[in-house]
């Protein structure tokens, strides 16, 4: 009997595992629990556009909960890099397919949070009643863009010094695979911001086109994110934070929001990173506090 990565053996896991609309995973809509009687929690994919990044929250739902992701929309023909609210837009109406009215319930998962707040925006504005909007370890993109001079010392500082500990602890225990691991992670962050930079100087006029070479679903996602401007949205928000986030972070624990935000936020620190926030065994402490607030 062949075992996955978490010791399961694979036929148990599959068959625990939630049904899908489709076993394509270039589908953008999955339904990772499509049967159930409550109303569904609609969530969006993270930066890395990955859909199923929620199949462990789904999981760990209760089984009448439905569970809806949506990844990176197709775009249409000579359509430009859309911003976070046309992503949003295109969520609500393949939300309100599903769901004719509210409440509705939202969960984005660190980019996925922008757009879940931009679809809370757009279905309060319509009228609709928005029961949930949970934003799991969203940085709000004005955190660092509108810090005062002193703040962005000190963010660098902190930033700085957290990092060359780190490689030390790794350089001292002989984990090379570690140093060499977030030397990659490092570049690609760097490479990745420099494309875009590039493609913002080079298309990002009015009627500029992307190339399809540039078009993938990573930088539709990190364009979105470096051109984000809120809209307003006066509900309350519901921030689940991971507690092993980097030093640097630590001086608002609201990640911007507190600043931006014009209704009531509740914040939980959870156990995990940014990524393990959402597997085992840390997902469980998640769903405990994302249950109250569901319908």
């Amino acid at each position: 009997m062949s075992m996955d990565a978490r010791g399961q053996s694979s036929e148990r896991r599959a068959a625990s595992e939630p049904k899908q609309e489709s076993a394509q995973a270039d589908e953008w809509v999955v339904a990772l629990r499509p049967e159930g009687v409550l109303p569904p929690l609609f969530c969006v994919c993270a930066g890395g556009g990955d859909v199923f990044d929620y199949r462990d929250l789904a999981l760990a739902l209760p089984k009448d909960q439905p569970v809806y992701v949506f990844g990176v929309p197709p775009l249409a023909a000579g359509e430009g890099f859309p911003s976070v609210q046309r992503l949003a837009a295109i969520c609500v109406a393949e939300a309100r397919k599903r769901q004719r009215y509210g409440p509705y319930q939202l969960c984005g998962h660190s980019f996925g949070g922008l757009v879940v707040y931009e679809m809370a925006a757009l279905l309060a504005n319509e009228g609709q009643e928005v029961g949930l909007v949970a934003l799991i370890d969203t940085l709000h993109p004005a955190f660092k863009r509108n810090m005062s001079a002193g703040e962005r010392v000190q963010f660098q500082l902190s930033y700085t010094a957290d990092r060359v500990a780190k490689y030390a602890r790794n350089l001292k225990g002989g984990r090379i695979d570690r140093i060499v691991s977030d030397g990659f992670v490092f570049v690609r962050h760097r490479c990745k911001h420099l494309v875009w930079k590039l493609a913002r100087a080079a298309f990002g006029r009015p009627g500029g086109q992307v190339p399809d070479a540039m078009r993938s679903d990573e930088m539709i996602l990190v364009a979105a994110w470096h051109r984000y401007d809120p809209s307003t949205y006066i509900g309350r928000l519901v921030l689940l934070n991971a507690a092993d986030r980097p030093p640097e972070y630590g001086g608002d624990r609201t990640l911007g929001w507190g600043k931006y935000s014009n209704g009531a936020i509740d914040i939980h620190i959870l156990p995990g990173d940014h990524y393990s926030i959402m597997h085992p065994p840390h997902v469980q402490a998640l769903v405990e506090r994302i249950r109250p607030h569901l319908a």
